[in-house]
């Protein structure tokens, strides 16, 4: 039987002066801990072109953890020549009002973590099945 093959996911994430700014720093900084396979890296390091930004070029798939709708985080990836697999923003996927400063409510929080780990883990299984795939042919 032939080894699972492994599966690399970068994150992208906000990190603005909002509560949902620091919301998405959280929730990117849950995933981490959580999906050993998924891990921020550095977004600034794309345009300067220095070797972290090469984990999103390389990765399997990228999701991105925009703070609001302003997209910040999407328009960066895209400007790059990326495409992520994911995006999740929680003001408009989970109706959160974004007001400024650092504070955001922590259960929402992980309420918004713990359904964007799920969509990882399909997304991971998705990939994992396509490489198996890829090795039959």
């Amino acid at each position: 039987m032939s080894e699972e093959p492994k599966v690399t996911i970068s994150i992208a994430n906000c990190s603005g002066r909002s509560n949902i700014g620091q919301m998405s720093l959280e929730i990117a900084k849950k995933i981490d801990r959580m999906l050993p396979y998924a891990n921020i890296n550095c977004l600034p390091a794309i345009f300067p072109k220095l070797k972290p930004a090469n984990k999103f070029y390389e990765a399997d798939a990228i999701v991105v953890i925009d703070g609001c709708s302003e997209a910040c985080v999407l328009k960066t990836i895209e400007f790059a020549g990326l495409k992520p697999a994911l995006r999740i923003a929680p003001d408009e996927d989970y109706g959160v009002e974004k007001t400024p400063g650092l504070d955001f409510d922590e259960e929402t929080m992980n309420r918004i973590a713990d359904d964007v780990i799920e969509k990882i883990k399909k997304l991971a299984e998705d990939i994992k099945r396509e490489k198996m795939e890829q090795v039959v042919e």
